[in-house]
């Protein structure tokens, strides 16, 4: 499979973390708290201390990036995933720029104490569900993407029409999210975003048996 692209994304974004985290560096006083989480109303709520903080994001790029890139070698069903190569890239791409939108907003929000910013992230996260619900109904039975449950994994049939579906519930979810990510305080617009994911969610699960059922090429239980 051709890794080259998001490969090169990743260390290209890899290098600009680490960059300005070293300017970073000479920008924080000693001990300044470093944002890494926030909570469901857009308020930072978990901090790191220490300037070495500044590098832990980049270094969690670096994992990830080996992780997807590491994926083809593991992953069961190879040829399927080679088939599904667009979803593979556009899933490790986005979470690469993600990581990196997040980096930026951590060091922004350390050098500006107080400033609300989950929203952004909310947002980021939105439209990176959208971009890979666009292409799960193109992706084939595999381990390691998709929606994964005993029935798709065990019906083709279930597997396409699962996913498909799933995709665009998905881009739905996503565009909700983002519009009350925008208009919505950080709270609400966090509990709009996860009452539509967890709805695609459970509406997936339940499709993923309904297909199976219909399967016309499954075999009848003894």
């Amino acid at each position: 499979m051709n890794s080259r692209t998001p490969l090169v994304v990743s260390a290209a974004v890899f290098a600009v973390m680490l960059a300005t985290s070293a300017w970073a560096w000479f920008q924080l006083p000693p001990g300044t708290p470093i944002p890494i989480h926030w909570g469901i109303d857009g308020q930072a709520d978990g901090f790191a201390h220490g300037r070495y903080a500044l590098f832990v994001i980049p270094f969690m790029t670096a994992l990830i990036t080996i992780v997807f890139w590491g994926i083809p070698a593991i992953e069961p069903r190879r040829l399927n995933l080679v088939a599904s190569s667009k979803f593979y890239r556009a899933a490790w791409t986005g979470a690469i720029l993600l990581l990196a939108l997040t980096h930026g907003v951590a060091l922004y929000a350390a050098l500006h104490a107080g400033l609300r910013v989950g929203s952004v992230i909310l947002a980021a996260v939105c439209l990176l569900l959208i971009v890979i619900g666009n292409y799960m109904g193109k992706t084939r039975s595999m381990f390691l993407g998709g929606v994964r449950t005993p029935w798709t994994l065990s019906s083709e049939y279930s597997w396409q029409r699962t996913n498909s579906l799933a995709g665009k519930m998905f881009v739905a979810a996503g565009a909700v999210g983002f519009a009350a990510a925008v208009a919505l305080p950080g709270r609400e617009a966090s509990h709009v975003f996860l009452t539509a994911i967890a709805a695609a969610i459970v509406l997936s699960i339940v499709a993923s048996y309904v297909y199976w059922r219909r399967d016309p090429e499954r075999s009848p239980q003894p």
